[in-house]
Order: structure tokens, then C-alpha cells, then sequence
């Protein structure tokens, strides 16, 4: 169980970088289901356009949750 809590950063970084090649290029991924969302702090100055996707976050997360569990502890 400890394994999944530690894949789930992994999940994310995979996720936010294969999503924001595929998304700012203009392209879905088709199945994978790339979409924008915007993030705006006005207080800060920030306002940015992210790129998402749920099943590249869960294959990344099953991927590196397998990797680290035939690593072992």
C-alpha cells in the first residue's frame, strides 16, 4: 500500500508533462482525453493554461505503483 502512496507524484509528473506536449501542440490524445484548464491567482499575477489528463495520471500511477513494487522495500 505504501508503493501506490509513493507512485501517485510519479503519476502526476508523467501526466502534467506527456499532456502538456500533446495539448499545447493542439492535439486530444483521442482516448486519452487531454484538456486545458486555466489557474488564476489575480493576488499573485499568475494566470496559466495547464493541460490534463485523468488516464494518462492513472496509467503513469499503475505504472510506476508496479515498478516500485518489483523493487521492493
Amino acid at each position: 500500500m505504501i508503493a501506490l502512496f509513493k507512485a501517485i507524484p510519479f503519476g502526476i509528473f508523467l501526466s502534467l508533462i506527456v499532456a502538456l506536449f500533446m495539448g499545447s501542440g493542439g492535439a486530444t490524445g483521442g482516448m486519452l482525453a487531454v484538456e486545458p484548464f486555466h489557474v488564476n491567482i489575480p493576488e499573485l499575477g499568475i494566470a496559466m493554461k495547464l493541460y490534463w489528463s485523468w488516464y494518462l495520471f492513472l496509467g503513469g500511477t499503475l505504472l510506476s505503483w508496479f515498478l516500485l513494487l518489483m523493487m521492493g522495500d
